[in-house]
């Protein structure tokens, strides 16, 4: 007999509440912003309602494997964390978003598997709640509000030869790896080399895992690097005024989901 694919193990699962699921690890139901009956986003306001609960033992998961691709990380933290709630222990992941680009590249998915896999895989593969996309629009705008300002005359001095803010995209595409931005009429900005990296290695990508709250969201976004003078000054985020309309793109971003296993 055949072992079933992913996929099959994953569909032929049956979900538990997510209520029931949240209120194991003491997040009450008021909490839960449901996005469908599978998915749900977590209030901030858990992190105050939750803040005199004893500190948790913290494993940290990581590798890099002995396979072209360097699988294993999800299964192998999903593996223990079902293996800590069979033997008596109140375990919780906490996983990154897979990105779409190795999704649909030789890698795939990124929802563990067999029977330690994230459930439902699917919406853990594409799209979630959209926070990639969040990220991907927020790290744009900057690049594009960048691009303006040199448009616009460049009051900060920026080097067009040192500038160091690029665009995303969360697919693999080499062929807009390096472009040329900025062809044609004097309308269309200014001429210069740039380039598409994929969307998780973005620096707001950095920022969502690291933010404790909006405001520190929006005073990380504003100290951000988007290229340098002549004169070797940096130039941020913040002196573009972009910071505030990015955090705003990341409202939603900065919640944790909430999916089981």
């Amino acid at each position: 007999m055949s072992f079933p694919s992913d996929l099959a193990i994953a569909r032929a699962a049956t979900a538990k509440p997510l209520a029931e699921i949240a209120a194991r690890m003491g997040i009450g139901e008021h909490l839960l912003e449901p996005y469908g009956s599978d998915l749900a986003k977590i209030r901030l306001d858990a992190i105050g309602e939750l803040a005199d609960r004893p500190r948790a033992k913290y494993v940290v998961v990581t590798a890099i494997t002995p396979t072209p691709l360097g699988e294993g990380k999800t299964t192998t933290t999903v593996g223990l964390g079902q293996a800590m709630q069979h033997i008596g222990h109140n375990a919780v992941l906490s996983l990154r978003q897979p990105s779409m680009g190795p999704t649909f590249g030789i890698k795939g998915g990124a929802a563990g598997g067999g029977y330690s896999q994230v459930i439902p895989m699917e919406l853990l593969n594409l799209h979630l709640t959209g926070d990639f996309h969040a990220v991907t629009a927020a790290h744009n705008l900057l690049a594009a509000m960048l691009d303006n300002h040199l448009h616009q005359g460049n009051e900060l001095g920026l080097d067009p030869h040192n500038i160091t803010w690029g665009r995303v995209l969360d697919v693999n595409d080499r062929a807009l790896r390096n472009i040329v931005i900025g062809l044609g009429s004097r309308e269309d900005g200014v001429a210069r080399q740039s380039g598409f990296d994929i969307t998780a290695a973005s620096e707001v990508m950095a920022i969502l895992a690291l933010a404790t709250s909006q405001d520190d969201l929006r005073t990380r976004l504003g100290r951000i690097v988007v290229g340098y003078t002549a004169a070797g000054t940096p130039v941020t985020a913040e002196q573009l005024q972009g910071a505030g309309s990015m955090a705003v793109i990341m409202r939603e971003a900065i919640k944790p989901n909430l999916l089981q296993t």
